[in-house]
């Protein structure tokens, strides 16, 4: 059954007293590609799993082609086509792409027997289209860097044949040029008669594609801009999600700064980490910021690893002001200034099931940075502090971690380690899936410690936060450096052909 409209009414919903959706309605008539922009914790997310039956909602109804319809399982949401490719994964990493792909809606050739051929073969078609072969239905998702295992996510949605996609922040973990085979997938799927909800927290995307933009703020509907009747352009969304009338993004590049005068803080020399990195050979001023572009999977991480002590090289040296230094774990590199903020917050930076003053406080028992008789006043003062200069929301100390917004979160993991005023701050993809303010207010932070001498060495798979935020930015590819871009040479089309190693005229 084709949707040929979809309507939200008076959708309410509440977790153990807190409310997460509050009288969102709206609708639209398919086929359309919409958007769902808000910060995070605004409702976006909610709203998307009570349409698809993950998350029951207190009030309000639903009506699909004017119809209401009882949605209050995925089976529910499955009868009219409903399906929500997930932004936490749903994937299970032991079993392969095609297993993964199949698992849930199996073809059977009878009561008791899979059709394994006929599951490989949808597994196949589906995949080579957001693929073109660059990996096989074979592997396991435990051996996928995260932009296949986001594919395989997205392709295990789509070989539902849905007739409402739901995709929770499909792109944050792709590459451009994957994100612009799905763009074109979602183009074929709405010629089709297919309507696709689009989250995203990429203002740039959510133009491009979109034919409509629902902005979500406080778990409200705080307004819609359609496409068809106004100009593509984000100054009409972003007040809406911000409450803010006039708020921009901060997205333009900063001034050119001047570094030679500046003592080099750290430096690789011909720095080897297996079949990893490659003869690494950089040096970084003192206040600068180095940006780590390419594609990913070019030894990035790995880099930014070896930077903070989490894996030890294989061959070469680093130096600190001069001095070498060998990093076996990463409380030697701490030792010497180097404090890293992970690309996972909620596996590799944050006690998830404790409050935000003991993720803010343990780092400082860890490096005995206290009496063994701890001054609780002290402490409580010292993370105010902190929570203040991040801004975080709500700014409590009790709060549990896991109850806080995604970009709350990363203003945690930020946070924990301002309190040490760090000499080198190593950033692994910092703002990946935080929303626009929160975005702005990270970058804020790091460019007042770059501005009060902290070095900062920052990988990002955006392109649009190495241009805006740093001097120079190095090129991996296959673990090599294989590119330098000077502040004046930083833009999109240059990341983009350095990465893919194409020549210039």
């Amino acid at each position: 059954m084709k949707i040929n409209t979809f309507e939200a009414i008076n959708i309410k919903k509440r977790f153990e007293g807190v409310v997460a959706i509050e009288n969102v309605s709206l609708n639209f008539c398919g086929p359309k590609i919409c958007g769902l922009v808000g910060a995070n914790g605004s409702g976006k997310t909610t709203f998307a799993k009570i349409c698809c039956g993950l998350v029951g909602k207190d009030e309000g109804y639903i009506k699909i082609n004017g119809q209401n319809v009882d949605i209050n399982t995925p089976l529910d949401a499955k009868k009219y086509g409903i399906v929500l490719a997930h932004q936490n994964l749903s994937l299970i990493p032991d079993l392969t792409v095609w297993e993964n792909i199949d698992l849930g809606h199996e073809d059977r050739q009878s009561l008791f027997f899979l059709n394994t051929k006929k599951s490989r073969n949808t597994a196949f078609n589906f995949l080579e289209e957001l693929t073109e072969g660059e990996i096989s239905i074979d592997d396991k998702i435990t051996n996928l860097s995260p932009s296949y295992r986001q594919i395989v996510e997205i392709v295990k949605a789509l070989s539902q044949n849905p007739n409402l996609l739901i995709l929770d922040e499909p792109t944050a973990a792709l590459e451009y040029f994957q994100v612009e085979r799905l763009f074109k997938k979602i183009h074929e799927l709405k010629e089709k008669g297919v309507s696709i909800i689009f989250i995203s927290h990429r203002m740039q995307e959510i133009i491009k594609i979109c034919d409509v933009v629902f902005a979500f703020r406080n778990g409200n509907l705080a307004g819609f801009v359609d496409f068809n009747e106004n100009p593509r352009d984000e100054n009409l969304i972003i007040p809406l999600v911000t409450g803010k009338e006039g708020y921009k993004l901060n997205n333009i590049k900063g001034c050119k700064r001047d570094f030679s005068n500046k003592k080099t803080v750290i430096e690789l020399k011909d720095v080897n980490l297996k079949s990893k990195l490659r003869n690494i050979n950089l040096s970084v001023k003192e206040g600068e910021i180095l940006g780590i572009g390419g594609l990913q999977g070019q030894g990035q991480d790995y880099l930014t690893m070896v930077l903070a002590g989490v894996v030890p090289i294989t061959s070469g040296k680093i130096y600190i002001e001069g001095t070498e230094v060998k990093f076996s774990q990463p409380l030697d590199a701490i030792k010497k200034g180097i404090y890293f903020i992970p690309g996972e917050r909620t596996t590799e930076g944050l006690f998830m099931d404790r409050s935000v003053f003991n993720n803010l406080i343990y780092p400082r028992l860890s490096l005995n940075k206290d009496s063994f008789i701890l001054n609780l006043i002290k402490l409580f003062k010292i993370s105010d502090n902190i929570i203040k200069k991040v801004t975080l929301e709500p700014p409590k100390r009790d709060m549990i971690v896991s109850n806080l917004s995604g970009g709350n979160q990363q203003k945690v993991v930020f946070g924990r380690w301002l309190q040490f005023n760090p000499k080198i701050l190593v950033l692994n993809d910092p703002a990946k899936g935080v929303d626009i303010q929160a975005r702005n207010d990270l970058f804020n932070i790091v460019k007042e410690l770059s501005n009060n001498g902290t070095t900062v060495i920052l990988y990002s798979t955006s392109n649009e936060e190495l241009i805006n935020n740093c001097d120079r930015v190095i090129i991996l590819f296959e673990g090599e450096l294989v590119e330098e871009i000077q502040y004046d040479d930083i833009c999109h089309e240059k990341l983009v052909s350095s990465s893919l190693r194409v020549k210039g005229d």
